[in-house]
Parts: C-alpha cells; structure tokens; sequence
C-alpha cells in the first residue's frame, strides 16, 4: 500500500487540457468529458458527480460548493459560493429555549440544506456547454453497477464506521461494516436520486420525493428542516467577489467568508516574509514556520 503519510507526485505536462481529482475514476471522467468536446466547466461538475459515488467520505451531493471559475478568454476570476443554508426555525429564539449544547457533526442540528446541486446548476447555467442529463452519466452508471473501493477511500472509511453507525447510515455499511479495499461496491439510491436530478435539475433534489425523504429523516432525528427549507435551497447558490494576495510575483484568489479561503491568505501572508526555509521544503524550519502561523 502506499505511504499516505509521504506522497509522492511526478510532475505532470499537456498540450491542449488537463483534470486533477483525488481519485482516478474522477479524473478519467472529467478527460473524458473534454475529449467530448466539453469544457472545464462540465469536465468539473461530471468529474465531482463521480467523487460522490467513488469517494462518499469527502464528498456527496448532501454538501456544499465553494468554486473559483477563470474562463480562458475572458481574464477574470468568478468565485460562487454554494454553501447551504440552515432551516429558517433555526434560529436564537429556538437554541436559547432548548439550552441545547454544541450539537455533535451527527446531529441533525449540524445539517444545512445541501447547496452543491444549486452551485452546480448555477455555474452549468452561466459557463457550461452540457447539462446534467449528459454530466451526470458516468456517475450513474458507477452508483448503478458498483466500482471496486479504493485503498484510500477503504481506510477512510474503517474509520468511520462508528459515526456511521450513530448517524444510521445503513447504507454504507453493508453487513454492518465498511467495504474492503478492492470489494465491489453498489449505491442504487444515490444513482436514483442522480437519475431525477439529470432528468428535472435541481428540482429533483430541492423538491418531491427526494426532499421530502431528506425533511424526514432529519425530522425523525429532532432536525427543524422543512420541505420549505429545501424548495428554497433550489437558488441559495450565488455569484460573489474573490478575494486575493499579491504572494511571490503570483495572485492567489480565494472565495470570501463564510468560506475558509481567507484562513489560507492570511497564512501565506505571515509566511511570505520568511523566504525559503534554509533546510529545504520537508526540513523542521519550514515545518516549524507552518505550525506556528497555522
């Protein structure tokens, strides 16, 4: 198996395109998506579509979208933030009168309306060049059929299996443990939720029996969401201005709060001053720089 801990990466070169995910079957869909005569915007959305079946840990169409866009010809950063929002009875009044502690990230008091599918429609809508019946394919066809785990994804995953348990994820459990590296595994509900999304967009997910199973399911385990919250989920994704850091003669673009991108300029500006570490990128004083700005 391969050192996690100590990755090593080869530099990679192309003339015409090129797709980086953390996963192989990702990648191979987002080339396969330009070869088709896509462009980046629809390699990216097919190719995170993937990463919902083959790397369920990391990503899912129940999370949020933060995306930087730099169209080729038109020389100008787009930062769209499609975080989702909190159910509209979440509010002071309600945390107060139930002297509720921190919730725990199984809780679904720690569950926002999912953003992602209004972010991927939404950047679809403005720069792509297909839809989602045609993007959401490969995704399908994987969730549908099965795709072997992953060594990464299987470790993981082992290490999740008692929050899984607790949040009452059967599904991802089969026989109540977590798949092996190398087991073919299958996710038919998640390809039917695909399967509507691909045939009526974000209503698919935002509206009717899809909605309606998630407002459930969160309610049933004390949440406040209703399938109001979720109908209006359908536009929460939004254009925003990037912000950015002059950094080594480069520009470094970031999404504004509530994303993270800020933590990571206000870093790279505490480092900028220090120049090269004098040991090398893995010696202890660049590793030591790091841990104290961070």
């Amino acid at each position: 198996m391969r050192d996690f801990q100590l990755p090593g990466r080869s530099p990679v070169y192309a003339n015409s395109g090129m797709a980086a995910t953390s996963m192989p079957a990702a990648t191979l869909t987002a080339l396969d998506v330009l070869r088709a005569g896509g462009n980046a915007l629809d390699a990216a959305v097919a190719a995170v579509a993937v990463l919902c079946v083959v790397e369920p840990a990391s990503t899912g169409i129940g999370g949020d979208c933060f995306c930087l866009y730099a169209p080729a010809k038109e020389g100008k950063v787009y930062a769209l933030n499609g975080s989702g929002r909190a159910p509209a009875a979440a509010n002071i009044d309600f945390y107060e009168s139930a002297q509720m502690a921190a919730p725990i990230n199984t809780s679904a008091h720690s569950v926002t309306v999912p953003g992602a599918i209004s972010a991927w429609e939404t950047l679809l809508g403005r720069f792509g060049s297909k839809g989602f019946d045609e993007l959401l394919q490969p995704a399908i066809s994987m969730a549908e059929n099965g795709w072997p785990v992953h060594p990464k994804v299987a470790k993981d995953w082992a290490g999740a299996v008692d929050k899984l348990r607790l949040g009452g994820s059967h599904d991802f459990l089969p026989g109540g443990a977590a798949p092996k590296s190398g087991d073919m595994f299958r996710l038919p509900a998640l390809a039917a939720t695909l399967k509507k999304i691909a045939r009526d967009g974000s209503r698919g997910f935002y509206e009717g029996s899809v909605a309606a199973d998630i407002v459930a399911t969160l309610r049933a385990r004390g949440g406040l969401h209703t399938e109001e919250d979720f109908f209006n989920g359908r536009t929460v994704a939004e254009f925003v201005d990037p912000i950015t850091l002059s950094w080594h003669g480069h520009e470094v673009w970031q999404c504004p709060p509530n994303g993270q991108g800020l933590l990571v300029l206000m870093l790279l500006g505490m480092l900028e001053g220090y120049g090269d570490a004098p040991d090398g990128p893995m010696g202890v004083t660049r590793i030591h720089r790091h841990l104290e700005a961070a």
